[in-house]
């Protein structure tokens, strides 16, 4: 009894300590949700969105903007870092980042340049989304505010997270995510593209949060491709739901399919990617889901087992073509291994990877024959007999 009545003292003055000075400090600290990195001629440009930002403070307006941005430049990004605590007011505070947007220019100077400030600060969590600036400076994906969400930063996290699970062009990458791909042996990693639709000043302006119809808005764009730590280039939108289909990253896609010169939509879901491998010059990837029809625009009798076993057919053969055309692409214009056929061949036979490592993504990867097949089902045709066509 006397250890357990020890035990309760101690937690109620941890409680009692720890209690109301936190909520004191808070008031002291500028707290930061989200990071930008760009870079001007030969200085490093970093940005904070700060959310307890003076103006916060104020008695704010419904609807208000709730954060500030902050940039300062420097030859190092602990410079630029420094910069920036010498405007802000109150002491920074990275332990709540949830995004970090990076612009092509960084991108292309190589990640890990800038990936060790991240790493080495002691209040960053390590488990923020990262995602990649497309047509614009990162600095500006951080101002376009929402009148969904009242910090930019949120606004972006929940973009992310309901595009991956619904929509297959983005994947949701966190900061750990990336830097264990880049490095990992035989692996190429691809980040999730963000961009403005809209002008920047349009979009940062608090009015952007009192209309029905915002002027500015932030729109997640294809998957940026990676070599090591440096961006290659950008895939296009279809390519980007293919990428992730054949990596295993995406469950579900909305496929359509041309049928008797007519277009039908399947909505995919339980999407599964198996990759095997044969040996070092061939992979065997089987795709495998089922799918729901959900639009006919034709007199199809979709009650008729004979004919949904030909539209499986032929949206078996026509995913496979998108797929196959996507892998070849990666292979020839990118020559990065996105899809991780390197690191299998390593991790099944390390003594082979080790006589190819050197030339992989130049001379092996370009020229492995990748095989596709399809495993797909119908399960429901909706739930009326005849399309509406056919009833009129």
């Amino acid at each position: 009894m006397k250890k357990l009545a020890f035990i309760l003292t101690t937690f109620i003055i941890a409680i009692t300590l720890t209690g109301c000075g936190g909520y004191e400090e808070l008031n002291d600290l500028s707290i930061v949700t989200a990071v930008a990195f760009d870079k001007t001629d030969d200085e490093y440009e970093l940005s904070f969105l700060i959310a307890n930002s003076p103006k916060a403070q104020t008695s704010a307006k419904e609807g208000e903007a709730k954060t500030t941005v902050y940039t300062g430049k420097g030859k190092t990004i602990a410079e630029a870092s420094k910069d920036i605590e010498q405007i802000v007011p109150k002491q920074v505070y990275l332990g709540h980042i949830n995004v970090v947007v990076i612009s092509e220019d960084i991108a292309k100077d190589g990640f890990l340049k800038i990936a060790d400030w991240l790493l080495r600060n002691p209040q960053t969590r390590k488990k923020f989304y990262l995602l990649q600036a497309k047509d614009e400076k990162a600095k500006n994906i951080l101002k376009i505010v929402s009148p969904l969400e009242s910090f930019p930063s949120q606004s972006i996290a929940t973009l992310i997270e309901s595009n991956s699970e619904t929509k297959s062009i983005a994947t949701s990458i966190t900061y750990s995510n990336f830097i264990s791909q880049i490095l990992e042996k035989g692996y190429d990693p691809v980040l999730p593209s963000i961009t403005i639709n809209g002008n920047v000043k349009e979009g940062s302006n608090e009015k952007n949060l009192e209309t029905t119809e915002p002027e500015s808005y932030l729109v997640l764009g294809p998957l940026a491709i990676y070599k090591g730590d440096k961006l290659e280039g950008f895939s296009t939108t279809k390519e980007s739901w293919a990428i992730n289909v054949l990596k295993g990253d995406s469950k579900e896609i909305n496929y359509n399919v041309k049928y008797q010169n007519e277009k039908i939509s399947i909505e995919t879901s339980s999407l599964k990617s198996n990759i095997k491998i044969i040996d070092e010059k061939n992979i065997e990837i089987t795709i495998s889901g089922v799918g729901d029809i959900y639009n006919i625009n034709n007199k199809i009798d979709i009650q008729d087992y004979k004919e949904i076993n030909k539209i499986e057919k032929t949206w078996m053969k026509s995913l496979k073509n998108d797929l196959s055309k996507v892998i070849k692409k990666v292979q020839n214009k990118y020559k990065a291994d996105i899809f991780g056929f390197g690191n299998l061949i390593y991790k099944n036979n390390p003594k082979t990877w080790k006589k190819l490592e050197k030339d992989w993504n130049s001379k092996y990867f370009p020229k492995l024959n990748v095989k596709i097949k399809t495993n797909l089902k119908i399960e429901a045709t909706g739930s009326l007999i005849n399309t509406i066509k056919e009833d009129k």
